[in-house]
């Protein structure tokens, strides 16, 4: 028999049962970021399921004997128990590492991942459930571990549409915003509300969308997560990339620290007005 030494044992007891106690919060999570609390402990901010997102303080995080150390690391994925909800922060009592996602080290799908995680915590509510959320950003990422490298950007805007659906943020791609008649390649972005027009009905000064943009869009849209890799994409990502982000500006009122750094710099400038 294999016998455990002293420190691996305290580790394993500190597991805990699945169950936890009265009052407290157990769920699958997965760390959207951390914070240092004072010397020893940090302050952890999960993305539930069941119960949206949720914040603990775990603590003596730091301690080379802690039960927490290697667990809590950015995008990890927990089984976790919470303390009851008094009003103030909650603990993080236990935290079993379900899953460590070591295919996202390579740094353009870490970057992608970073992103995603960012998005997904500006668009979440701290205690409010949002399965659809968290089925985005778990699904999201087993889609950048896995896919070709070539391919993150492509599956990053397939990302983006779906938030925007989710969050009421994404415009018709088919049909003129302002008449409803069906929409040619070359639309245009409206200034005002963000939506796309023909060339009748778009205001001035008018952003002309980048060839590409619009048929690459559309086909992210109705094809299936699995498929965006295997979309042929090429240059329509670039053209592309502006629009999601200017949605996603307006709908969260703020822009992503990491989204210049996956694109390329003409891909994120507005098209120009004509």
């Amino acid at each position: 028999m294999i016998r455990l030494g002293a420190r691996a044992t305290r580790r394993n007891a500190a597991d805990g049962p699945r169950r936890g106690g009265p009052g407290q919060t157990t769920a699958t999570a997965i760390v959207l970021r951390r914070r240092d609390f004072r010397e020893s402990s940090r302050i952890v901010t999960c993305l539930t399921r069941e119960h949206g997102k949720l914040t603990g303080l775990a603590k003596g995080a730091h301690r080379p004997d802690s039960p927490f150390l290697g667990r809590i690391d950015f995008l990890n994925e927990l089984d976790a128990t919470w303390s009851a909800d008094r009003g103030g922060l909650r603990l993080l009592v236990r935290a079993r590492l379900l899953r460590e996602r070591r295919g996202l080290r390579e740094p353009r799908r870490f970057l992608a991942a970073s992103h995603l995680a960012w998005l997904v915590d500006c668009g979440s509510h701290e205690g409010r459930s949002d399965p659809e959320l968290f089925d985005l950003l778990h699904g999201g990422l087993n889609l950048l571990e896995r896919c070709p490298g070539l391919a993150v950007p492509q599956v990053v805007l397939g990302l983006e549409l779906r938030l925007c659906a989710q969050l009421g943020a994404l415009p018709s791609l088919d049909r003129c915003g302002e008449c409803g008649e069906p929409l040619d390649d070359d639309a245009f972005r409206q200034a005002d509300t963000g939506g796309l027009a023909c060339r009748r009905h778009a205001g001035l000064p008018r952003y002309p969308l980048r060839p590409g943009a619009l048929p690459l869009l559309r086909a992210l849209q109705r094809s299936a997560g699995r498929d965006w890799p295997s979309l042929d994409a090429g240059a329509a990502v670039a053209a592309a990339a502006p629009l999601p982000a200017h949605w996603l500006a307006a709908a969260l009122e703020q822009r992503s620290p990491f989204r210049r750094l996956l694109f390329d710099a003409p891909g994120e400038r507005e098209g120009t007005s004509g």
